[in-house]
């Protein structure tokens, strides 16, 4: 969530330098192959993962109208299971795959850039994240480069809290995904973004259709059996496919992530692919299996209807007979009340 926020900042702040520069009268835009952001969280009390996000996109008209989107899908560690659980436990990019920053930039204060190398710039921006919408404030440097181009990096760390955003449950999944260690809920944020204009333009479109080609392919190329089960444990863990209650009917707002679930099949054209249900121990055992199995082949019946062929899926209901934690509380029971995803052995 920090990195997410990271780059939020970061591209809010890059934008309003970008906009200041040699004309008043000059569109901008990012470059996104010479801009970075980061975003450093701390595990455990001492451990610190570093996140970039590599996806951005961002413009300054001359008027001041600032924008930025970040592609929360391309967040990268260097550790593929990493990155998979801040995409689905963390961000949710199944229903939320971009954040978004707006600002209005006072165009007059970046004159000063034509008489100076750097100026220190107090960026107010508005943030979309996660469904969330908030304004910030945050200290920034912008430099002149040339007439054509400023960067605009962190004044100072920026830190940033989950809670702001609704990100809290999804720091608590991440926790639990590696055992429970306890991730602190802010982030730190650092940023070198890059702004140019003038005949640079063409060169950044040209650039922009590029990367969304290579974007495209790597989103929907085919993926190790290994990289394929990564992504079904942790989609396991999200709690994100509903169903009625005491049915095995399908909520619509379990469409997103299943819909990931049919992607990610189809990219892993090999696999198997077991679907189990698991109930809580409230009923009756019998019917408890029951209903976890007519909630497993209900997945397995959307998938088919999303292009995954029957021969490759298989389910099984196992009631509550493998719980992953106690019943004792209602948010207990509702971890135990689940569908799992698995790549079978062939």
């Amino acid at each position: 969530m920090r990195r997410f926020l990271v780059g939020v900042v970061l591209a809010a702040t890059l934008l309003a330098g970008s906009a200041g520069v040699a004309s008043a009268q000059q569109d901008w835009l990012l470059n996104a192959s010479t801009s970075h952001f980061y975003m450093q969280t701390a595990k455990n009390n001492s451990t610190i993962e570093t996140h970039q996000f590599t996806g951005l996109d961002g413009s300054v008209t001359k008027d001041g109208d600032a924008s930025l989107k970040i592609d929360l899908i391309s967040v990268k560690s260097g550790i593929d299971v990493r990155d998979v659980r801040m995409r689905f436990l963390l961000f949710e990019t199944f229903k939320f795959p971009q954040a978004e920053i707006t600002a209005k930039l006072d165009m007059a204060q970046f004159q000063q850039l034509i008489s100076t190398t750097r100026i220190t710039y107090p960026l107010r921006f508005r943030v979309n994240l996660h469904g969330v919408e908030r304004e910030l404030e945050a200290p920034v440097n912008v430099t002149r480069i040339s007439d054509k181009s400023v960067s605009v990096t962190s004044a100072q760390p920026i830190v940033i809290t989950a809670e702001n955003f609704g990100l809290s449950a999804g720091v608590t999944k991440l926790s639990e995904a590696v055992g429970g260690i306890p991730i602190v809920t802010a982030a730190a944020i650092s940023f070198d973004l890059v702004f140019e204009t003038g005949e640079k333009i063409p060169e950044i479109e040209a650039a922009r259709a590029e990367n969304a080609k290579r974007v495209i392919a790597e989103e929907t190329g085919v993926i190790s059996t290994e990289a394929c089960e990564t992504r079904f444990s942790v989609i396991s863990t999200t709690q994100a496919i509903y169903f009625k209650t005491g049915s095995a009917e399908l909520d619509r707002n379990s469409e997103p992530l299943l819909n990931s679930v049919a992607d990610i099949a189809n990219r892993c054209p090999a696999a198997k692919i077991e679907v189990t249900g698991h109930t809580d121990s409230v009923g009756s055992r019998d019917a408890n299996r029951q209903l976890s199995e007519s909630r497993a082949r209900s997945v397995v019946s959307y998938l088919a209807q999303r292009g995954i062929p029957t021969a490759r899926i298989e389910s099984a209901g196992y009631g509550d007979t493998r719980p992953i934690g106690p019943n004792d509380t209602e948010a207990n029971r509702a971890k135990n009340r689940r569908i799992e995803f698995r790549v079978k052995a062939r």
